[in-house]
């Protein structure tokens, strides 16, 4: 493993990050929202209350190491929430406004796909959260959702990973042999893999042992679910995961499991061997080339779009989103560019209101969309950025 490389099982990396204030950010997001000044609605649309605060604040306030420890590395041995605090309580905004309240809970972050590594930074008081580091994101998640792994673990899954690798493309699989349940896969979840005759591959699943630690079960996994990855990226393929993928629910910070805008890209792209980070901002930033049409009027930026985007290679970027360009479409005799996204809702100049899409769709990018023609277009935003995968 390259010092550099960006892994939880790296030393190195996460020495530097323990340098780097890392401590500092969960202390932060402790004050923002457990803080005497904070205000936040529960699951029952009530302020949460000054003892719910401090009860929270006591078991989140656990002391970090400053130094790596080989033994606080781990695994993901199911999919897991991951949360700003450890909690699965919500903490939403005034749900009276626009925009806040169900499913816009500010303590959900992210998840993590089963066999994800992650290194343990510290745990709740009450042990029930550990607070972690993944490739890709930093959070609580749920104690039970990870084995601890050792020096043999940890090299057989990289040498296992480094030989092949298999990605799951369809939704909800069920990973289960010999009526044995292990977990639920997604598109986005990737394990070491070995090939199989008969209809079936074989996936490395993590499973915990009675002393907590990893070990690894080889499980017969249907061709159709679990593909040799890198995936080839055809029309064919894209068109399989896709109809796996389109009119699912968005989940904010993928709320029970269901993708927002960001984590939908992952998941269309992480199959094909394309990796990229969890947030629209460093989405873009990660692409091989980054056209800026911020200073462009809306049709200007539209029609470039549509004569020099490529197809499912060009991330579109807007302030807090970010869709797939999926090429054009003729409508009303003009070519409109098509997109894939997670989209939660268009609104309006002054934001008063939601006109709620809720899903992954396809969507036409308008100046303006003839039902509604009070709501922004997405075209219109203050920051429009094309990035090309290459």
């Amino acid at each position: 493993m390259g010092s550099e490389e960006k892994s939880p099982w790296n030393p190195h990396w996460i020495t530097s990050l323990l340098k780097n204030g890392i401590e500092g950010r969960r202390d932060a997001s402790i004050h923002r929202f457990l803080g005497n000044d904070s205000v936040s609605w529960g699951a029952n649309f009530q302020v949460n209350s000054v003892r719910w605060k401090q009860e929270l604040r006591n078991n989140a306030d656990a002391a970090f190491d400053d130094v790596y420890e080989s033994s606080a590395r781990g695994i993901a041995i199911r999919e897991t929430l991951v949360r700003v605090l450890p909690t699965a309580d919500p903490a939403f905004g005034d749900p009276r406004e626009a925009g806040n309240g169900y499913p816009f809970d500010c303590l959900q972050k992210s998840s993590i796909h089963p066999g994800t590594p992650v290194y343990v930074l510290t745990n709740s008081r009450d042990k029930r959260w550990k607070y972690v580091r993944t490739p890709s994101v930093t959070g609580w998640v749920g104690s039970e959702d990870i084995a601890a792994v050792d020096q043999e673990f940890v090299t057989e899954w990289i040498a296992l990973a480094h030989e092949s690798l298999g990605a799951f493309v369809k939704e909800a699989v069920s990973v289960q042999e010999g009526g044995k349940y292990y977990f639920t896969a997604r598109p986005g979840a990737i394990l070491p893999s070995r090939n199989q005759e008969g209809g079936f591959s074989l996936g490395a699943v993590p499973v915990r042992n009675a002393d907590g630690n990893a070990h690894i079960r080889w499980v017969r996994l249907k061709e159709d679910d679990f593909v040799p990855m890198p995936w080839k990226m055809s029309f064919a393929n894209l068109s399989t995961l896709l109809k796996e993928m389109i009119g699912r629910p968005y989940g904010w910070g993928n709320h029970n499991f269901h993708n927002d805008c960001s984590a939908e890209m992952q998941s269309l792209l992480m199959p094909f061997g394309v990796f990229i980070p969890r947030n629209s901002a460093a989405q873009i930033e990660a692409a091989s080339r980054i056209i800026d049409l911020s200073n462009e009027d809306e049709s200007a930026r539209l029609d470039y779009l549509a004569q020099h985007g490529k197809p499912f290679a060009t991330l579109i970027y807007i302030p807090g989103h970010i869709m797939m360009y999926a090429g054009n479409a003729l409508i009303d005799g003009q070519n409109v560019p098509m997109t894939y996204q997670n989209l939660w809702a268009l609104w309006p100049a002054d934001s008063k209101s939601r006109s709620i899409v809720g899903g992954s769709v396809f969507f036409p990018l308008l100046a303006s969309y003839p039902e509604r023609p009070e709501l922004m277009s997405l075209a219109g935003k203050a920051q429009f950025k094309l990035g090309f995968i290459e």
